[in-house]
């Protein structure tokens, strides 16, 4: 009988607990495709009554019909009025459905005064509700203390030592300690939850500028860095794992669960072995919560590395892959459109610096508008092509030295790196590269867009790589140095040569 989880078995189940509390279709509303309305309307008809939690009906009707005209767009069951136009018709509809759920209940008090009470149940739910769409986070800055304050109980001289602590003295100091490690449990999965918030924000960036500050400036200045930085750098983790020694070692100590079973025992008036169970599912739970505290924090460390790459990922693919082309376009588009609103073409073409490179534009009317009648092919020439001369020969030749002359090939590549690394692991950087002819240039270029070629009359194969400087300033453009060559600014880049 000393093992928690027969004492967990040997308890009733949550369900029968529930069953003589809370009628199921409670939680009705809340699965209809028209839950909003329903919520609305809970909020409202809480806020709206007096201390004893009553209003009278037609406030009620009236706040229900205002909530029906919030959420115009969602759909209803026939039962909720989906077949009536007139919205009295729809919020009494409305209102019987809440006193099926038991939301609601009613109170005649004459014939003439009716009134409606709020189901004593419905407060809990609209607690759970409201603290789901918390985004206030200032009760954060509370986690330190939250955390300080439960090492401190636990580290204390004789926290949980049976000889100094009375039963119901030490039942209270564990049922204390379990609020407060609950509590700070919830404020780290609201950590948790704003930094998956921040990531779907990121996903959906539109430009690198944005991707950047929140990186760098909202998502390091933020609030929900304080739970991080409570544990990582408030030296709170050594701390938490000496409590969570404590409290094993309380686990493991018949005499602390006989104290702590005295006291609940007297608490409730229940049995001894009953009152042991406890006690020892007690002190479990609190040794499970004090190793979540530092599990949470290890899931927050990778959500925020997760995030972390995410930013590089994507600041790389507005930069380098995508690039600021498409955003400039659209800028210059939607600027014209707003600088020249409501003129036609032949407006803008009498102004000055607005030289249209269109056709111009012509609208069909008539016959003309009509589809044309189809064009005959012109019949083909099949003599023979006259005989090629001397100068047509020359010609052809001096056409195709100038396109060898300026093509990028990788035979320009491979005597580029045989002039320039003659020997196998040399490295030469933009910075020390001298380039002044037209020819050297091309040369580089084949480089930068070949990694291989044959080399010289050996026909040897020879291989290179590039180093550029991007990669390790990727985050910060400003720092990418830059180099003249040939007359062109480039960024900084290393040829290495590998075979």
């Amino acid at each position: 009988m000393n093992d928690p989880m027969i004492a967990q078995t040997n308890a009733p189940l949550l369900s029968e607990r529930l069953s003589g509390v809370l009628a199921w279709n409670f939680f009705r509303p809340l699965a209809r495709p028209s839950a909003p309305v329903y919520v609305d309307c809970a909020d409202r008809l809480e806020r709206a009554a007096d201390e004893g939690g009553q209003l009278s009906h037609s406030d009620a009707i009236a706040i229900i019909r205002d909530s029906l005209l919030v959420h115009p767009g969602l759909s209803f069951s026939e039962d909720e009025g989906a077949q009536f136009t007139d919205l009295r018709q729809r919020a009494g509809l409305i209102f019987n459905r809440l006193l099926e759920a038991h939301w609601l209940e009613e109170r005649a008090v004459s014939l003439d005064e009716r009134w409606v009470v709020l189901s004593p149940r419905l407060p809990p739910l609209l607690a759970l509700l409201r603290e789901f769409a918390e985004q206030d986070l200032a009760e954060l800055k509370d986690f330190a203390a939250t955390v300080r304050s439960v090492c401190e109980t636990l580290l204390a001289d004789g926290a949980l030592d049976p000889a100094r602590r009375a039963p119901e003295e030490l039942r209270q100091v564990v049922k204390e300690l379990l609020d407060r490690v609950a509590r700070a449990g919830q404020q780290m999965r609201a950590v948790e939850t704003v930094v998956l918030r921040y990531v779907q924000e990121q996903r959906v960036s539109a430009s690198p500028n944005e991707t950047l500050r929140r990186f760098l400036v909202e998502f390091h200045e933020g609030e929900h860095m304080v739970c991080y930085d409570t544990l990582e750098r408030g030296g709170l983790l050594p701390k938490l794992k000496q409590a969570r020694l404590i409290a094993q070692d309380a686990l493991a100590s018949p005499f602390v669960k006989q104290r702590l079973a005295e006291g609940i025992m007297t608490q409730r008036g229940i049995d001894e072995t009953t009152a042991y169970g406890d006690a020892e599912e007690m002190l479990s739970r609190l040794e499970r919560a004090l190793a979540g505290l530092s599990t949470k924090q290890q899931i927050i460390d990778a959500r925020i590395a997760d995030f972390s790459r995410l930013s590089a990922a994507r600041y790389r693919y507005q930069t380098e892959m995508r690039g600021r082309r498409p955003e400039l376009v659209k800028a210059y588009l939607k600027a014209a459109d707003e600088e020249h609103s409501g003129q036609s073409f032949a407006d803008l073409a009498n102004e000055s610096g607005m030289t249209l490179l269109c056709p111009t534009v012509e609208i069909y009317f008539g016959q003309d508008a009509l589809a044309r009648p189809r064009r005959a092919r012109p019949p083909v020439d099949l003599q023979l092509a006259k005989p090629a001369t001397a100068g047509d020969s020359l010609d052809a030749l001096e056409r195709i030295r100038r396109q060898n002359l300026y093509a990028v090939t990788p035979q320009r590549a491979g005597r580029f790196v045989e002039k320039h690394l003659p020997e196998k692991g040399a490295r030469q950087s933009t910075a020390d590269l001298y380039i002044s002819t037209g020819d050297d240039l091309l040369d580089f270029l084949a480089v930068i867009a070949y990694e291989r070629a044959s080399a010289g009359q050996t026909h040897k194969a020879i291989r290179w790589r590039i180093h550029t400087a991007r990669k390790e300033h990727g985050l910060e453009p400003e720092k990418i140095p830059s180099d003249v060559v040939a007359g062109y600014r480039v960024e900084r880049l290393t040829i290495e040569r590998i075979a």
